[in-house]
């Protein structure tokens, strides 16, 4: 090649190089990151996307059905107490129970007819001297058309029935609260008690857990049975037997479900005790079954230890 044809060569605008042919290569045109890779993903990469999210799907399920569930149940909460509130102001005005919830709507107290989200039905547990509506999905085991045999109930406007037996224990605007920073016992109801259920609203705003007796000799140094919502322990619900206030390991124990909101949340505890067999509830699921003897008859109560700060609401004792 001479002076000339390499001058020309060198002063091309796109530099291609020419082939032997003398015509530019197309190779040389398109840069190596930019040639097209049409390969796509091979069978094994496809199965490991789909697993993995199988896997996500198995793990979200339970905790969002777990969360509609409670959201649920606070909604039949709420639909509960506007009615027993509605039932209360009737009682005042009137000086009679109402004829029910259709009359409660005609005379304007309720907006429309309370339904629970879960499909349950509405049963009033007590009447007088605080109404109490039960729910036979989330709060109460009655069949509709039937008032169960109620034994003690208190919205705890005060401390009417109540037995402090150590601590500091206040009531007020429907609500039992402890004073953090010390034991805590509260009894209720009858030591002659032997087959009831204990139905209450309680919720834990810090520490490490409360506790519900049952069976129990309602003296300030307790013996009995003792249900612990105890995350304390690790998130767990635990059962004690409790001699002369001292509390012995738990005996039943089962830990709390994944997602489970243990703080700020209410929650609706039924513990049901008849002959010796034991079944305990949260949000109306079954997380302890057992059968125990030890102790055949006794009354409620209330702890809290430590830091603990909880409330209650809503008790109502059933005679089963």
């Amino acid at each position: 090649m001479d002076q000339e044809t390499t001058c020309i060569f060198m002063g091309r605008k796109d530099n291609r190089i020419p082939s032997r042919t003398g015509h530019s290569s197309p190779a040389a045109k398109i840069p190596l990151r930019f040639r097209d890779d049409n390969r796509g993903f091979t069978l094994i990469e496809m199965v490991v996307v789909i697993a993995l999210i199988m896997v996500l799907l198995a793990i979200a399920a339970p905790l969002m059905s777990a969360y509609l569930e409670r959201s649920r149940a606070t909604t039949c909460l709420s639909m509960r107490y506007v009615t027993e509130k509605a039932e209360m102001t009737y009682m005042i005005e009137k000086g009679r129970i109402s004829d029910g919830i259709a009359e409660l709507m005609s005379v304007g107290l309720l907006e429309r007819e309370p339904r629970c989200p879960s499909g349950g039905t509405y049963v009033w547990l007590q009447r007088s001297p605080e109404p109490i509506l039960g729910c036979s999905v989330h709060y109460g085991s009655v069949s509709a058309g039937t008032e169960a045999a109620v034994l003690y109930a208190s919205g705890f406007n005060d401390q009417t029935g109540l037995t402090r037996l150590m601590g500091q224990w206040n009531t007020g605007h429907g609500a039992l609260n402890n004073r953090p920073g010390q034991e805590s016992r509260i009894g209720f109801g009858s030591t002659a008690w032997t087959d009831y259920e204990i139905r209450v609203n309680a919720v834990l705003k810090a520490g490490n857990g409360y506790g519900v007796y049952y069976r129990a000799d309602n003296n300030p140094n307790i013996t009995g049975y003792v249900f612990q919502y105890d995350p304390g322990l690790g998130n767990r619900f635990v059962v004690r037997k409790v001699v002369g206030g001292v509390e012995q390991s738990p005996f039943q124990s089962v830990a709390m479900p994944a997602g489970f909101p243990v703080y700020n949340q209410s929650h609706d505890i039924s513990i049901s005790i008849v002959g010796d067999r034991h079944v305990i509830k949260v949000d109306n699921q079954p997380v302890l079954e057992f059968q125990d003897s030890t102790f055949a008859a006794g009354s409620g109560g209330f702890r809290t230890w430590g830091n603990s700060e909880a409330g209650f609401n809503n008790l109502n004792v059933v005679q089963k």
